[in-house]
């Protein structure tokens, strides 16, 4: 497996949607992402012994102390639940290196997101109606379809799992169907 160290945004996605779905409160962001963050740290670092702070996989010019540094800014737009499965899977993803992962109040946090996220993907469905990929402008990759082995397509949102930008949610509710009759 590979891991990085995510970014501010990719924190500010999932602490937007966990304050809007009442999982934590607005006062509580700052500590939370910068537990989050401390975690993933700790996985990047155990996964990759020899790199040193600066030199680490994740956002240009990190260093190990900005995990301390975290402030939660709100991301704009609707929440759309999918991507917020898809980043919070790839944080799991990210911090599940270490061997202290499993048991720690973060990886119980991102589950709950998680499931939080996943319930809420139908009646958002059922609202919005699916992501088009095809919809998504030449060269744009945030969203693609999946084949599995049993032969049923399934959209998938490639944005959430490295939050390229602050636009995620924005790009993501363009590219929806609208409400399916």
């Amino acid at each position: 497996m590979s891991a990085w160290i995510v970014d501010r945004d990719h924190l500010d996605l999932l602490l937007t949607a966990a304050v809007q779905w009442n999982l934590i409160t607005a006062d509580q962001a700052d500590d939370t992402g910068r537990m989050l963050w401390k975690e993933n740290l700790a996985s990047v670092a155990y996964r990759y012994p020899r790199d040193r702070d600066g030199g680490r996989p994740g956002p240009h010019g990190f260093r190990d102390r900005d995990v301390d540094t975290y402030r939660y800014r709100p991301y704009p737009g609707r929440i759309d639940p999918e991507v917020i499965e898809a980043a919070a899977g790839s944080l799991w993803y990210q911090s599940c290196e270490h061997p202290g992962w499993h048991d720690s109040a973060a990886a119980q946090w991102v589950n709950r997101l998680l499931q939080l996220a996943a319930g809420r993907i139908p009646a958002y469905l059922a609202e919005h109606g699916p992501v088009d990929p095809r919809r998504q402008a030449p060269g744009e990759t945030g969203w693609y379809v999946l084949v599995d082995l049993a032969g049923k397509r399934q959209t998938r949102s490639a944005d959430g799992w490295s939050v390229p930008d602050r636009d995620v949610l924005h790009r993501a509710a363009a590219l929806r169907t609208g409400a399916q009759p």
